[in-house]
């Protein structure tokens, strides 16, 4: 207990830090697939194999803000847009990273798994204050828009990866980034970001 407690402490630091939290394991195997586990074409399930690991380390990984960010993040709000930051990062990370970009100020930050279990009526009364969705789920981020635009809001939704296409697709505008972005991605969105700038997206709007 001593040592998980250590963990969890380097981990809240990390995080504190807008660092992304990664542990390091391994188990030998003497063939593959291993012997008594579910294989179909030599794939496994990972939660079939992921158990008496040995504990390798710990990393802390730093997904800088890019230039120019905070200051497109307080142009759209400026605006009227109302940014929200919907992640897969940890809440104290994802807290760090939005507080970084002045998203979250004194609003609400609530992980996936307790956003799931929302009644509409719940979620209704959250959504107008919740500024991260930490630990989220493409589907979460799919809901997510779908309950905005039923509350009467015009949702853009931005993403780079096949996650964010249920989101993008459901979205009244998708940006997807030009660069980074999946194929999937491009083809869920209405407008692609050839530069991958969030900068970009206030431009968009001048236009709009």
């Amino acid at each position: 207990q001593s040592d998980r407690d250590a963990l969890t402490g380097t981990i809240d630091s990390y995080a504190r830090q807008s660092l992304r939290t990664i542990g390091l394991v391994y188990r030998d195997f003497e063939s593959w697939p291993p012997a008594g586990i579910d294989s179909e074409n030599g794939h496994v399930e990972l939660s079939a194999v992921l158990k008496d690991v040995v504990f390798l380390g710990l990393v802390g990984i730093q997904d800088p803000v890019r230039a120019g960010v905070p200051e497109a993040v307080k142009k759209a709000q400026h605006a009227g847009v109302v940014v929200r930051m919907v992640t897969g990062d940890n809440a104290v990370t994802a807290q760090a990273i939005a507080t970084e970009c002045g998203i979250y100020t004194d609003g609400v930050i609530m992980e996936g798994p307790a956003f799931r279990r929302l009644s509409e009526e719940q979620m209704n009364e959250t959504l107008p204050r919740l500024q991260v969705l930490a630990r989220s789920s493409p589907e979460d981020k799919r809901i997510l828009v779908t309950r905005l635009k039923a509350l009467g809001e015009t949702v853009a939704v931005t993403g780079d990866g096949t996650n964010d296409a249920p989101a993008l697709k459901a979205a009244d505008v998708g940006f997807s980034m030009g660069i980074a972005g999946t194929e999937v991605a491009k083809e869920a969105s209405s407008i692609v970001l050839m530069d991958d700038n969030f900068a970009s997206i206030v431009a968009a709007i001048e236009e709009g």
